[in-house]
């Protein structure tokens, strides 16, 4: 049975063959304003977009997509421009996907997690500031990886952080993968059971959101960096830039 996200995250953008996309508008940010809704998304395989999930995609008004997969992933396919014409851009974060043997037996999820998304810093921080840059256009945008969760969730809290929203929120928008990734594999299991079995042997920390992964990685870019926007500048995103992205996401 697929589980229902949290009834706080009524941000949460539902498709057939798509399961976690969210608006990150609506968050609140510490000196009280919001996030504007309509204008960034965070996604899985868009690229299995078809039918009535394009028709209900068209409806977002999308501009542009940011696709964060390796150039291996994109084999699988792509947001499918030609039916829903979009500004599109790939942007790898990863040069390979994460492999079991990444995986130290006696590390914890979130620990496991937590370093896996500060080593993106270092292999994708190119990437993350171009797609900074993108999104700072202020024009529909929406950005994803394979499960919308570990790549996707490193720019989610970027650009939420570049807008001052709470640690806690990030986290707890992060978190909200672990819902979808259930979804996921519940669809996996009856569309396709014969690929169920190799997903199933995935290490439990690759398929978990923790909130202390994001937490940890939070403390660590601020005690690094000194805070998220810190750290957008150290991975060449411009104060202009900056600016420009909290004009036009804030409310």
């Amino acid at each position: 049975m697929a589980v229902t996200p949290e009834p706080t995250l009524d941000r949460v953008v539902r498709f057939r063959r798509v399961f976690n996309v969210r608006d990150l508008g609506g968050l609140p940010t510490s000196d009280g304003r919001s996030v504007r809704r309509g204008l960034v998304y965070r996604a899985d395989g868009v690229h299995r977009l078809a039918d009535e999930d394009l028709a209900d995609a068209r409806a977002l008004g999308l501009r542009t997509v940011i696709d964060l997969r390796t150039e291996e992933e994109l084999a699988r396919g792509r947001f499918p421009v030609e039916h829903h014409p979009v500004d599109w851009h790939h942007l790898p974060v990863l040069r390979r996907t994460w492999h079991a043997e990444d995986l130290r037996p006696d590390t914890s999820a979130a620990e496991f997690l937590r370093d896996r998304y500060l080593d993106m810093l270092v292999e994708g921080g190119g990437s993350l500031a171009r797609a900074i840059e993108l999104i700072a256009d202020g024009t529909p945008a929406l950005f994803h990886c394979a499960a919308g969760k570990d790549r996707t969730g490193v720019l989610a809290a970027m650009v939420l952080g570049l807008l001052d929203v709470s640690t806690d929120e990030i986290a707890g928008d992060y978190h909200a993968s672990a819902a979808a990734m259930v979804d996921f594999a519940d669809w996996i299991r009856t569309e396709f059971p014969e690929a169920a079995t190799a997903m199933e042997d995935q290490p439990r920390q690759f398929l978990e959101a923790p909130r202390e992964a994001m937490h940890g990685f939070l403390d660590t870019v601020e005690a690094r960096y000194g805070s998220v926007e810190g750290l957008a500048l150290e991975l060449g995103v411009t104060h202009p830039t900056i600016t420009a992205l909290r004009a036009h996401l804030l409310t």
